[in-house]
């Protein structure tokens, strides 16, 4: 079971640097910037959080994020969406595929319905109070750790299994 990052259109370093942070952690494999010309430069801001893993990271730029889900399938990743959405499916109690592009959004627009319509599923964070919804950072977090728990049989906590 494996897993990639992709990070459409993000604009916090803050939070790719906590994404990028969360995705090392998890085991992932690439990670997957688009829908923006340019490639992400890491700088004091996303390094603050990322603690400079980004050169331990294998990170690919595709500007269009169609070539994205594209290069996502090719890799033979299932694209899923971590979005709030009329046809979303809770993520605990999503059945992950082996192979899963794990798919966030920019943090004040999310992903476009259009965008959306290209994923295999779309999942959401089930959320318990009354705020509206969670960081983009938190939320990769939270799929990247749901996808891991409920793909490995144990988890490993430093050398010693949970």
């Amino acid at each position: 079971m494996k897993f990639c990052t992709v990070i459409h259109s993000l604009k916090s370093p803050e939070n790719v640097g906590m994404i990028v942070r969360s995705h090392l952690a998890h085991n992932g494999e690439e990670i997957i910037f688009t829908g923006n010309d340019l490639p992400w430069v890491f700088k004091k801001g996303s390094q603050a959080f990322s603690r400079k893993l980004e050169k331990q990271a294998v990170i690919v730029h595709i500007k269009d994020p169609v070539e994205a889900i594209k290069y996502a399938r090719n890799k033979e990743f299932s694209p899923l969406a971590i979005e709030i959405s009329e046809n979303s499916e809770f993520i605990n109690k999503f059945s992950f595929p082996n192979r899963a592009a794990l798919i966030v959004g920019n943090e004040s627009e999310g992903l476009s319905k259009s965008f959306l319509a290209l994923c295999d599923a779309v999942v959401t964070i089930p959320q318990y109070g009354g705020v509206g919804s969670l960081n983009v950072a938190v939320s990769a977090s939270i799929a990247m750790y749901e996808f891991m728990r409920t793909s490995s049989p144990a988890m490993i906590i430093g050398d010693e299994y949970a």
